[in-house]
């Protein structure tokens, strides 16, 4: 095998992995929570009475973040430490899906609905609505 033929493989491997792993996220999230769209996670915010969930850093929090949103990092929820209510909707978000991902699977093992759990497609760079500055 020569060079050129080595290269293209390992680079058609990597992308056959990339794309196997970015599947697995999202189908990870799909089983997990709902996601919508930003224009829809957006007007879905507006229109009810939700929690609203940061789960980048403090930091990334603390430079802009959706109004009223309030900061829980990932970490929290693997310990079992979110705090949230089951009665009311849970709108998640963060700049990767394969984190708030995780975080849904974390609340639908602790008994939350999937029904009631609503990811931001696209990550908070996506989001249209109010934010802090």
């Amino acid at each position: 095998m020569n060079l050129v033929t080595t290269v293209i493989i390992v680079v058609v491997v990597w992308g056959l992995v990339a794309l196997g792993s970015w599947l697995w996220v999202l189908l990870s999230a799909k089983t997990s929570a709902v996601l919508l769209k930003p224009i829809d996670f957006s007007k879905k915010v507006a229109n009810e009475n939700g929690q609203i969930v940061d789960v980048r850093e403090s930091a990334a929090y603390k430079r802009s973040h959706i109004m009223g949103a309030r900061n829980i990092p990932m970490a929290n929820f693997s310990q079992g430490k979110s705090g949230l209510r089951k009665d009311r909707d849970i709108f998640l978000y963060d700049e990767r899906l394969r984190d708030v991902a995780r975080v849904g699977k974390s609340l639908k093992k602790q008994g939350y609905h999937k029904s009631k759990i609503f990811i931001l497609r696209g990550g908070f760079s996506q989001y249209d609505g109010k934010t802090t500055k």
